[in-house]
């Protein structure tokens, strides 16, 4: 795995791991854990972190990333999250699988989800399951 950038120091290990990026703390994105190759993150390849502390990280995205729609997407925001069939159905779930919405509807490539009253849409492609959205009530 190519990245352009090096690894920086890791905060916040046990829970959402974050980093200080120009002034400003991020969160990393998923980690993959690779058994007997090590842990990587998309934007900075291989991290000194285990298994069990991205697992720990990942857990706390998936959830964060629901909370994060619930308490603070406003109309024009939006994000990225997946589909998923289950019992015959579209569903929308992080990456992680946890359910955002079954009130999920598809017209050709057009995906609108409702969740907590605010109704979500995007466009999906047949060879991808994820899918970007943004809120527009």
């Amino acid at each position: 795995m190519k990245t352009s950038r090096n690894p920086p120091e890791i905060l916040h290990r046990g829970s959402l791991m974050t980093y200080q990026d120009d002034g400003s703390k991020r969160c990393f994105g998923y980690l993959f854990d690779f058994p007997g190759h090590g842990v990587f993150e998309p934007t900075f390849g291989k991290l000194d972190v285990s298994a069990e502390e991205a697992k720990i990280h990942n857990q706390s995205l998936s959830r964060a990333e629901i909370e994060g729609l619930d308490q603070n997407c406003t109309v024009g925001l939006g994000g990225m999250f997946y589909t998923r069939k289950a019992e015959g159905r579209t569903i929308v779930a992080t990456w992680l699988g946890e359910e955002v919405s079954r009130e999920v509807r598809v017209r050709g490539t057009v995906l609108t989800f409702t969740r907590k009253g605010m109704r979500f849409r995007g466009r999906v492609r047949r060879e991808e399951d994820c899918f970007f959205f943004k809120r527009i009530e």
